[in-house]
């Protein structure tokens, strides 16, 4: 069935096809790697944001218990983990991202042989994207080994890949009114959380803005599964209907939910980290 941009048809068919936009797949693994990043990103921070407060307010440093209590080789290899986390998840989950998109999604081809189009746009975009964060975590390897790079390169590039992130989603098809809606409202939480990245480069003792970075990235983690449920059902039955009006107020709430939730979900972590810090538990300085 031929279908223009902007069809009139209001059946459940102006669901785009997973094959030209996008898929379920797709989308859930976008969802769980920015939640788990930005859920590391959560613990680590407010460990460093009590730690200062706690050696602020006491006039005696407490006893830190981290990594480096561990004898011989565990220190070793704890310290080398835990140092390396950041860039290498990044690393991975986006070597991961990129070969998935190429090899289910694009099938590493750019241009129709036959036609000459240009074909599988949405994965050659989530490509591109995970090129940025790849390249983010090659720059968290050189400060972390203190390579002669400007200080604050690490911040600095992952506010560019979240920036080239939200300039490819703002182009991303949404293939209807509610789909346009659901990418609207990425684009917000990706552009905040890319300006709020770039002035921790510029203000990197800042202890706000790394949570406030926190809950936007928790906040692409949910939204991406909330786009893939929406776009992409698992269970055809359950279908949203695309062009209702009620659809399209919904959304607007159903974004602000997920933010109320990851920021309710950083302030929990907020407390029980707060009661390892009382205890002395430290991270490593430089993590």
């Amino acid at each position: 069935m031929d279908m223009e941009h902007h069809g009139h048809s209001h059946s459940a068919e102006v669901i785009p096809d997973p094959s030209e936009s996008g898929s379920f797949e797709g989308h859930a693994l976008l969802g769980t790697f920015f939640f788990v990043f930005g859920l590391w990103y959560s613990v680590k921070h407010s460990f460093l944001v009590l730690d200062s407060l706690h050696t602020q307010g006491s006039r005696q440093p407490a006893r830190h218990k981290t990594w480096r209590d561990h004898p011989g080789c565990a220190k070793r290899t704890l310290g080398f983990l835990l140092y390396s986390m950041d860039p290498m998840f990044k690393i991975t989950a986006c070597t991961i991202g990129m070969l998935s998109q190429m090899s289910l999604g694009a099938h590493w081809t750019l241009r129709d042989p036959v036609t000459g189009e240009f074909v599988e746009q949405g994965d050659w975009q989530l490509v591109t994207m995970y090129s940025f964060f790849f390249f983010s975590g090659l720059v968290d390897i050189l400060v972390r080994v203190k390579a002669p790079i400007p200080p604050n390169s690490d911040k600095f590039f992952v506010s560019v890949a979240l920036f080239i992130e939200a300039y490819l989603f703002f182009y991303h098809p949404g293939g209807s009114e509610a789909g346009d809606r659901l990418y609207q409202l990425l684009f917000i939480a990706i552009f905040g959380a890319a300006v709020a990245a770039m002035l921790w480069a510029c203000l990197p003792e800042s202890q706000i803005l790394p949570l406030f970075i926190s809950a936007l990235v928790l906040l692409q983690g949910t939204w991406f599964w909330q786009v893939a449920g929406v776009l992409y059902p698992l269970d055809p039955a359950r279908s949203w209907d695309l062009e209702s009006h009620n659809t399209l107020m919904f959304l607007p709430l159903g974004f602000c939910w997920h933010l109320f939730g990851n920021i309710a979900l950083i302030f929990v972590l907020y407390a029980v980290i707060h009661q390892f810090v009382k205890r002395g538990y430290r991270l490593p300085k430089g993590l």
